[in-house]
């Protein structure tokens, strides 16, 4: 009996033991977390809802001048396609594939 109560004893604390060690490790994670969440906080609060505003402006505007851009190049590359076709078009060999790419560049505007 008295094996028994040791031997159950000895259970109990290991199991306190894990416990305790385990809460250990996840209070420090949530110090952790909390410290996080606070720098984060205070970075938030340097930066406004204007300056937000006024970067996403900025990026918008550069893509749409970016698409303006890619656009005339595929003008340039058509129109290039297009005159090349032109000097060779006593080649039909070659007529057919300006033609076709000539094709592809209007299907990409």
């Amino acid at each position: 009996m008295k094996n028994e109560l040791q031997k159950l004893t000895g259970d109990v604390l290991r199991l306190y033991e894990e416990i305790n060690q385990k809460t250990e490790s996840s209070l420090g994670q949530i110090v952790s977390i909390t410290r996080l969440y606070d720098e984060l906080q205070s970075q938030l609060e340097g930066v406004s809802a204007e300056e937000v505003d006024l970067l996403q402006d900025q990026i918008k505007s550069t893509l749409e001048k970016l698409l303006a851009i890619s656009k005339s190049l595929n003008m340039i590359k058509t129109l290039k396609l297009t005159l090349a076709g032109q000097d060779e078009t006593r080649d039909p060999a070659k007529r057919s594939q300006v033609a076709l790419q000539t094709r592809r560049g209007l299907e990409e505007r």
